[in-house]
Parts: structure tokens; C-alpha cells; sequence
């Protein structure tokens, strides 16, 4: 298996995404959500020159259960079918597999619920994109060399995710945030795995403001900064525990040729070329034979509610 795995896939969920019927989406019943990156990685803090091509994609198809957040004492909560996984040029077992095939799971918005006063409306500004989540996958890394490793998992936490002015070219600021706890019962190579890991990225820029004065193409090139951090219990993990800062710039075109009621079908797409260096490890260190640096050049979009702004409502 290799990269044309995510092409494939980016195909299927188009399909997918097609026959959901128009009426079901606008009802509030069926909800698909997908992100997809792909991208050329240079060293995936791995090894020197590892020069990779990555694919990645994640796919929900949601049921949301009544009360709708439409009525007056809605919530948004219901079941969902995923489908996500990674494939590389490379044949490590990390870099090719399903990482849901499927997954089935629960989830919930808490501060979704439509009858908050308005006390509770402020609230929902600030915490309306969280998240809860129950999870079970099956896993399927390719090869059969790989037929020893896991081939379930339970995941369980929470999670939020903000995404401000990313292709609005009108705003000079723009933003993406996301944090989140896990409890994951295995990895690539420990079924036993059994951690909770604490995560957080943000990258953020600025653009010059499309105005009348300018071409529009000069407020879609914008400079950033990023940041992730992530941590666990697992000392010689040197991997899931480290500081990463980094920047790059990103091609962002405006969207505003998609219909408004289209919108849903595609609400984000970025080319981008980022420099990222591991500024710190929390437990123990790497061999020094692994670089502390990549360089990632790619295209990352999402297709439907991959995380639904209900706090509007």
C-alpha cells in the first residue's frame, strides 16, 4: 500500500459525502465530516533525509439524535461511523495502516444545548466547540509483517478545536486551535499501551486585508507561527512527550464562490510550507541520530462539519 491509498480514499469519501441525502443534512438527522492532509515531509522527527510523502485522512459519518439543536432544547450528541488511516512512500508500520476500519463511537457536545440562559449563552462562546468522545477502532497497519501488531483500541476524552478567518481574506488575523485529552488503550506496537496523553497545537498569522486597492491574491499568501505540545506518563517515549515551535507560509484562497448553503461541502483548504523545530522533551531524550527539525510542504482541507460551531445557534 502506498500514497495513492489516500487519493482513493479522498474519492470514496466524496461519494460517500454525494449520496447523504440533501434533506437528512438540512433536517439535522446525518452529519459527514472529513479532514485530509497530504503532504512531502523531510524528516518526520524520524531520521536524516527521510523524505516522505504522507497522506492522511479522517472520516465521520454522524447520527444526531433528537432534540436537534434547531428546537428550542436541542443538544448536539449521537452516534458515528469513522473511517481514517495514514499511508506513506516509506514502509514504516507507523506511516501505513488503518487507523479506524472502521471505528464506531458516542459523542457529545455539552455546551451545544440550545435552552442555556444567558448566562450559559457566554458560556457556549467560549466552550461550544468541545467535545466528548467514546471510541472503538479496529486497526489494520499493512503486511504481513505487521500481522503481530494491535488490531484494537479504545479511545476515550475530550477534545476542542477553533478555527477563525482561516480563508476569510478579508480579516488580517486569523487562527486554528486545538487541545485534547485521551485515554488510548494501544498504539502502533503495544496493545498494553494504556496512557493518557495530553495535547495542544495552534498556528496563527496575518495577512494583508483584501481591499479594493489590491490584487485578492496578495491577502491569500499569509506568514504564521506554530506551536504543539503533547505528554505522557511513558518515560522513554521521547516522542509523545516534546515541545515543537515552528512557522511557514500558507496559500489560503477565499471560499466565497461556494454557495452559502454549500458551504458545509467545503469549509477549508490551505497549501502550506512549514519549518518545525522540537524546542524541548519533557521525559527522557532521543538517540542523537534523530533530527530535531522538518520541513512539511502540503495541501490540508476539511469537508463538512468536521467540528460543528453549534455555539452559533
Amino acid at each position: 500500500m502506498n500514497i495513492k491509498n489516500t487519493i482513493k480514499i479522498l474519492c470514496l469519501s466524496l461519494m460517500i459525502y454525494s449520496h447523504c441525502k440533501a434533506e437528512d443534512i438540512a433536517s439535522g438527522w446525518i452529519g459527514f465530516a472529513g479532514n485530509y492532509d497530504m503532504a512531502y515531509r523531510k524528516t518526520q522527527f524520524f531520521e536524516d533525509n527521510h523524505n516522505v510523502g504522507v497522506g492522511l485522512w479522517d472520516n465521520r459519518i454522524e447520527l444526531w439524535l433528537p432534540p436537534h439543536t434547531s428546537s428550542e432544547h436541542g443538544l448536539a450528541w449521537g452516534p458515528y461511523f469513522r473511517m481514517a488511516g495514514i499511508a506513506s512512500t516509506s514502509n514504516e508500520a507507523w506511516e501505513n495502516g488503518w487507523l479506524a476500519l472502521p471505528g464506531v463511537g458516542f459523542q457529545i457536545y455539552p455546551f451545544s444545548y440550545t435552552g442555556f440562559n444567558d448566562t450559559g449563552k457566554e458560556l457556549q462562546k467560549i466552550f461550544g466547540p468541545l467535545r466528548l468522545i467514546f471510541e472503538y477502532n479496529w486497526l489494520h497497519y499493512w503486511g504481513s509483517e505487521n500481522s503481530w501488531r494491535p488490531d484494537h483500541q479504545i479511545r476515550t476524552g475530550a477534545e476542542y478545536w477553533r478555527a477563525q478567518n482561516v480563508n476569510d481574506i478579508k480579516e488580517y488575523w486569523w487562527a486554528e486551535l486545538w487541545s485534547g485529552v485521551y485515554y488510548v488503550t494501544a498504539n502502533e506496537f503495544d496493545p498494553k499501551y494504556d496512557t493518557t496523553n495530553f495535547g495542544f497545537a495552534t498556528r496563527t498569522g496575518l495577512r494583508i486585508p483584501k481591499n479594493e486597492e489590491q490584487p485578492a491574491i496578495i491577502s491569500m499568501f499569509t506568514p504564521y507561527l506554530a506551536l504543539e505540545s503533547a505528554v505522557n506518563k511513558n518515560q522513554a517515549y521521547y516522542w509523545d512527550n516534546r515541545l515543537m515551535i515552528g512557522g511557514g507560509i500558507r496559500f489560503t484562497p477565499t471560499l466565497d464562490f461556494i454557495p452559502h448553503n454549500s458551504k458545509q461541502w467545503l469549509n477549508r483548504f490551505i497549501i502550506y510550507a512549514e519549518y518545525d523545530y522540537i524546542a524541548a522533551y519533557y521525559r527522557d531524550h532521543p538517540p542523537s541520530s534523530v533530527p530535531n527539525y522538518d520541513v512539511r510542504v502540503g495541501i490540508n482541507f476539511s469537508l463538512g462539519d468536521w467540528f460543528p460551531d453549534y455555539y452559533k445557534n
